[in-house]
């Protein structure tokens, strides 16, 4: 079955996410690869070798641009869009597709991965200065962890947020924010988070660390024993 002009529109945004270290895009970027892909479709008609810019915008500006309503990229500024994880899902089922690219997967797993702890409980009461009610619970929510994990896949999540979170402190230190994509909703949404916000985690973190320390040491006895 041949895809369709919002799907080929899609593997370009894929081809344009896993090309380099910056995942946004322009619509402009967009435009050219959409023509370097599937030049039969994106081209001026009666001028094949020039693009056609408008049969790639209608996809993607407008209420109504199907890229957008189907969740497959978000807008993140003027004229510019990121893929989502929902968008890399849906490609990775269109016919002829094995997999995403491994660059694309690793983003959108450490876009995942970040927005669970910005948006986690933990960090929303600590953020809003309730730092006291933050449960044991939330806290392993925080990190992942459920009430059957050995000790060895506890020390193991806890390795991976810390290098979740150690990014976000480079990030925070060098005055960066960050949009994060969430499945909120039917189309998912896009949140905002600045530099002092990605600082927050650390500082979360290491109040985590002293307020659990005596849970977490039991949970090891438990294990070892």
């Amino acid at each position: 079955m041949p895809l369709s002009k919002a799907e080929k529109l899609l593997s370009a945004a894929v081809a344009l996410s896993s090309a380099g270290d910056n995942e946004n895009f322009s619509a402009e970027d967009l435009v050219v690869k959409a023509f370097e892909l599937f030049p039969e479709m994106f081209s001026l008609k009666g001028y094949p070798q020039y693009p056609n810019s408008n049969a790639v915008l209608t996809q993607v500006m407008g209420r109504a641009a199907p890229l957008i309503v189907r969740g497959w990229v978000a807008k993140t500024g003027t004229k510019r869009y990121r893929l989502t994880p929902k968008g890399l899902e849906d490609y990775a089922d269109l016919p002829g597709v094995e997999s995403a690219p491994a660059s694309v997967q690793l983003a959108r797993r450490k876009e995942d991965a970040l927005g669970r702890l910005l948006t986690s409980a933990a960090y929303v009461l600590f953020s809003g200065g309730d730092r006291e009610s933050i449960t044991f619970h939330q806290y392993c929510r925080f990190y992942g962890l459920t009430a059957g994990d050995s000790w060895q896949v506890v020390r193991g999540k806890l390795e991976e947020t810390r290098r979740h979170l150690e990014e976000s402190r480079k990030l925070g230190e060098s005055g960066q924010g960050v949009r994060v994509f969430s499945r909120a909703g039917r189309s998912g949404r896009t949140d905002e988070f600045s530099a002092e916000d990605l600082l927050r985690l650390t500082a979360l973190e290491r109040y985590l660390a002293e307020r659990f320390s005596n849970q977490m040491r039991e949970w090891e006895a438990k294990a070892a024993g």
